[in-house]
């Protein structure tokens, strides 16, 4: 038992990490960028609940490089990359 779980953790540790989250600042960003859209079309209160689960969802998959790319796309490549989020939220809010 102990061996397996010397084996598990030897792995764990020599798997590269990869921070997939956003910093406080562009999720901040993400974030107003989003509730300013939002707000007209569902109101504040959902747009906050919808919002800071897109922002949630996007940062749990990019890093900020990661997305800074995404949004350097043309518009039609980033909402293929990012309804993901969009979609996940709209049904949980």
């Amino acid at each position: 038992m102990i061996r397996k779980f010397r084996l598990i953790l030897t792995l764990f540790l020599l798997l590269p990490l990869k921070s997939q989250a956003l910093t406080e600042q562009n999720k901040q960003q993400l974030y107003l960028g989003c509730y300013q859209n939002s707000k007209q079309y569902l109101g504040a209160d959902k747009a906050k609940s919808y919002c800071q689960c897109t922002v949630d969802k996007l940062s749990e998959k990019f890093s900020d490089a990661e997305l800074n790319a995404v949004f350097k796309q043309k518009p039609e490549d980033i909402y293929k990359d990012t309804e993901f989020a969009s979609k996940f939220c709209e049904k949980n809010i």
